[in-house]
């Protein structure tokens, strides 16, 4: 599975690398510096030390001797780090003073002057030098063999001292310019955290163009495509809309003639075998009316209506009494009670008053349909934390939980329900609660018996 990073997470990547790539690099290139830079002054003491002793060589007798104080040796063969050794040899190769197992220098240092090499001494490398200096210019004696030699770990040391104390203010720079970037892209993102924030906060119904005018350069075409997307969708939705209200327009008229002339078919006939067909007919054409009539509401529901934007204040507990009080005889022709319970609370909501109403009317339908003769329907308002619940209740057969889910859906009707219904009323419902930011739940009524169905509105502003 592929991991999802951030913008800002990719450019750090795209960054740190070429950065850690470079300080990488980098120190090893200072390596080579600090030990070059190492190598020349060490080599430079070295050879130093090989002249003062060279200037101090004497002749006595035909003998050479160092004419210094075994003190004075001592200081110029002490060095910051640790002891020179060294080894003086006349010109025809004899010892004359000092370490007489150094090892000797390579062929190239009998005709050149100076020469530095590198040699194993005691069980260590080390690193020496050797230089001629004669025994008295212009005397045709020849020339003394001077070799001074140090431990090659000292400057391997002191290289690695120098080239970590080179690292660290590059590591620091290479962390510091990660945090730059980190929170440099941050305050550049802050443009498109506030545009996420403002689709967030929109209202599925709202499919107005996004603002550009903040997004940076890069974003604007982006911005541009979805705003296209946008006005595509919306032209979409106003089409199907269009067509499914000017559908239902179109049926209205033959259906509810269709529904008179069997209801006077019915009326007029007088044969007793044509009376079931005559009145399943008047059924039917009931049914279509009724399917008609919600198919409208539907479309009137649906996100990019003309009354799915339209919102004024409306007194939730007024309405919910007067639409229960025009179920009351449809109630009682099924010998139903229909009750509201008034708890007295003025619940104010920023609503469409119509579509409430159908919302309304489709779950007191719905609960009328479901429960049996002699069954209590029960519509009540509350208020709960500054929010409005609308809530209907019956003791009908209930809703099986493993339904709940599926009920909202359109066309969907319970296994074994109710012939009556077409299967969009809780689909109206659901449209109609999201389209004014509500929720809308089922859950078992009072002692488990029946269905209850709550929609809770957002406080009014």
């Amino acid at each position: 599975m592929n991991e999802t990073r951030t913008l800002r997470t990719r450019l750090l990547l795209w960054v740190s690398g070429p950065l850690l790539a470079l300080w990488v690099i980098s120190t090893l290139i200072d390596h080579e510096v600090a030990k070059g830079f190492v190598n020349l002054n060490y080599d430079r003491a070295l050879l130093d030390t090989a002249l003062d002793l060279g200037r101090n060589v004497r002749e006595s007798g035909n003998q050479l001797y160092l004419d210094l104080p075994q003190p004075v040796i001592e200081m110029l063969i002490s060095g910051e780090q640790g002891r020179f050794y060294y080894r003086a040899n006349g010109p025809g190769g004899e010892y004359i003073t000092g370490d007489p197992d150094l090892p000797d220098p390579p062929p190239e240092a009998q005709a050149d002057r100076v020469t530095y090499y590198d040699a194993v001494y005691r069980n260590q490398p080390v690193r020496a030098v050797a230089v001629r200096v004669p025994v008295r210019p212009g005397s045709g004696k020849g020339a003394i063999l001077i070799q001074v030699a140090e431990r090659s770990t000292l400057r391997a040391d002191f290289a690695r001292q120098i080239m970590l104390r080179m690292m660290l203010p590059q590591a620091v720079l290479v962390v510091l310019a990660s945090l730059a970037v980190w929170f440099g892209v941050g305050i550049g993102l802050r443009a498109l955290t506030s545009m996420r924030r403002e689709i967030e906060n929109r209202s599925h119904v709202d499919l107005s163009p996004i603002g550009e005018s903040g997004a940076p350069a890069e974003v604007q075409p982006l911005v541009r495509a979805m705003n296209d997307l946008l006005s595509r969708l919306s032209a979409a939705l106003a089409a199907q809309q269009r067509f499914i209200a000017d559908a239902a327009h179109q049926l209205r008229t033959p259906v509810a003639a269709l529904k008179t002339q069997a209801e006077l078919a019915i009326r007029l006939s007088r044969d007793s075998e044509s009376s079931p067909a005559l009145q399943q007919l008047h059924t039917a054409a009931d049914h279509a009316a009724r399917l008609v009539n919600q198919l409208l509401t539907m479309a009137r529901a649906e996100p990019g209506s003309h009354r799915s934007v339209m919102r004024q204040p409306v007194a939730l507990m007024s309405l919910a009494r007067e639409v229960t009080g025009e179920w009351v005889p449809r109630a009682l022709a099924r010998s139903i009670d229909l009750g509201f319970d008034d708890d007295s609370t003025a619940a104010a909501i920023d609503a469409d008053s119509f579509l409430i109403q159908e919302m309304l009317n489709n779950l007191i339908d719905n609960a009328i349909q479901y429960t049996p003769a002699g069954g209590h329907v029960t519509v009540r308002v509350r208020q709960q934390e500054q929010q409005a619940v609308l809530e209907v209740e019956d003791d009908g057969s209930g809703i099986p939980v493993a339904e709940h889910g599926k009920i909202f859906e359109r066309f969907y009707r319970i296994p074994g329900g109710s012939p009556e219904g077409c299967g969009l009323g809780l689909a109206i419902v659901r449209e109609i609660a999201q389209s004014h930011q509500a929720t809308v739940a089922v859950q078992a009524g009072a002692a488990g018996c029946g269905a209850r169905f709550t929609v809770t509105f957002p406080a009014s502003s």
